[in-house]
């Protein structure tokens, strides 16, 4: 301390050419490792008044929430010290930070900003905070079990993380899962043992699901269990490498627009716009499937197989009720165009409130 305020001293005719008449010992500061379940961390940052008048800090603003800033009150006469604390809240912030804190006085030329820093190390999560859905014996980290996007080829298989929560030994009885017929479930243990983590492995078949684009199944792992888990997949066609000849054979979809702007309309509004859809192909065009992202969107599709330079209708009507704001809708087309199976046309306009 005593070597800072000689350098307080030493440095003094520099105020007088503009720099910060406050003079801090620490302007960055790293706290280092702290844990997230040691609650928040805390800094002072101590300061000398070195000019020729009475100084007072009147704001502090911190760059997070998670900075919490205190500091002098009073004015600070000169040669006389003061503080700026900084407290950090490492809750829910795992991993590297660095903060800022803006300090405002009654002389502009005193302004300026302190750092902090550090790393924050995470609590243990328990296993019921970990794995926080029920399914029977058993608990997961998701509700929602994400396939990811898959194609036509072959079954596929993905495992999950499980918990046995229970004080027995937990095993998946087939006869009591309710899942549908293109999947399959099975633990990769023969059993799990009271408070053990395991895996489960989900065999999907797309070819027995029989649809397209985005999909979603509800599962149960036994029938005593709570809720259902939902099995989610993106499901496109497979198309083997071909080659050169067979691509100008194979059908291709063309869409007339792959947009609507309805513009400006009042809410409960019902719009209605069709698009043509041509096959250019040489072989026949077959649509696999229409899907929106909105069940304000429906369509009228009469037929789904299109033969080669002929054309079919897709009418799309699009109920606004409800609605307010801008919107951006989206329909997508699945076919067997091996150039491009999955064709997305967008709805968009401003839908406003309705005088009635």
């Amino acid at each position: 301390m005593r070597d800072f305020f000689s350098a307080i001293i030493m440095l003094g005719f520099i105020t007088a050419f503009g720099q910060s008449k406050l003079v801090f010992e620490v302007t960055d500061y790293n706290f280092g490792d702290i844990h997230e379940a040691g609650g928040s961390a805390e800094y002072t940052f101590n300061f000398v008044n070195n000019g020729e008048e009475p100084i007072k800090i009147t704001n502090v603003k911190a760059s997070c929430g998670c900075t919490t800033p205190g500091w002098t009150k009073e004015e600070v006469m000169p040669g006389d010290s003061g503080f700026v604390i900084a407290k950090y809240n490492p809750s829910n912030r795992p991993g590297k930070f660095r903060k800022s804190l803006r300090i405002t006085t009654n002389d502009a030329s005193s302004n300026q900003t302190l750092y902090i820093s550090g790393f924050v190390k995470t609590k243990p999560k328990t296993p019921e905070e970990e794995f926080p859905v029920l399914a029977g014996d058993f608990r997961l980290k998701y509700r929602g079990l994400n396939i990811g996007k898959i194609t036509t080829e072959k079954p596929v298989e993905k495992t999950f993380d499980v918990f046995n929560y229970s004080d027995t030994t937990a095993v998946l009885n087939p006869e009591e899962m309710i899942i549908p017929d293109h999947i399959e479930v099975t633990l990769m243990q023969e059993f799990l043992n009271p408070r053990e983590v395991g895996q489960i492995k989900i065999t999907y078949d797309p070819v027995k699901k029989n649809d397209f684009g985005f999909v979603s199944d509800n599962i149960k792992l036994s029938a005593n269990s709570e809720e259902d888990l939902s099995v989610i997949a993106v499901i496109e066609e497979y198309f083997p490498e071909m080659t050169a000849e067979e691509l100008d054979n194979a059908p291709k979809l063309e869409i007339s627009s792959r947009s609507y702007d309805f513009g400006r309309v009042a809410a409960g509004a019902v719009l209605e716009s069709e698009f043509e859809l041509t096959n250019t192909g040489k072989e026949k065009l077959e649509l696999r499937a229409v899907k929106s992202n909105c069940g304000c969107i429906t369509y009228d599709l009469k037929k789904k197989g299109i033969k080669k330079g002929k054309s079919q209708m897709l009418k799309v009507s699009f109920d606004t009720s409800e609605m307010q704001g801008n919107q951006y809708k989206s329909i997508t087309i699945y076919s067997n165009d091996p150039v491009t199976p999955t064709q997305i046309i967008t709805i968009k306009g401003k839908v406003e409130k309705s005088e009635n």
